[in-house]
């Protein structure tokens, strides 16, 4: 890794983390009814730190009947690629806040870790894939697609529909 680019890392991580731990604060729960529209807020909220990103198009999508996803595009530059990035929004479920040493969707740093439900599977991935792109600016050196799924955790029913 270039100087340059290990600097412009280091500029985004105290931003990626804050938004790490707002995502964590969401109980995207997909596999329980009573978390909908917490998993369609969290799809929003991912739309809305891609276009932060630098995006030059984020938008949710759902099949029928499916959770939203998030699919968010940087432009290839001339005669470059485009890669597919991928990851999930939703968590499942917490088994009880009695089984937790700390409340699930809120984040806790315990040892220099982060703890919360999602704060590693896969909202970290979220999170990744998008400081990636802060670091660049918003300009990577070949094209993305983000693909960010709602139903993972469920086993992605509706993926096939949405793909189609």
């Amino acid at each position: 890794m270039t100087d340059q680019l290990s600097a412009a890392v280091a500029r985004v991580i105290p931003s990626a983390r804050a938004d790490l731990e707002r995502l964590v604060r969401i109980p995207s729960i997909w596999a329980d009814p009573a978390h909908r529209a917490d998993t369609v807020r969290c799809a929003e909220t991912v739309t809305e730190l891609a276009r932060e990103a630098g995006a030059a198009e984020a938008r949710i999508v759902a099949a029928e009947g499916g959770a939203p996803a998030v699919v968010a595009r940087w432009p290839a530059p001339p005669d470059k690629p485009t890669v597919l990035l991928y990851a999930h929004h939703d968590v499942q479920p917490t088994g009880g806040d009695e089984l937790w040493t700390s409340p699930p969707f809120e984040p806790t740093e315990r040892d220099g870790r982060l703890y919360g439900r999602g704060a590693a599977d896969d909202k970290a991935g979220v999170m990744t894939h998008l400081a990636v792109l802060r670091a660049f600016d918003g300009r990577p050196p070949v094209g993305v697609t983000l693909f960010v799924e709602g139903e993972e955790e469920s086993g992605s029913p509706t993926l096939p529909a949405l793909l189609g």
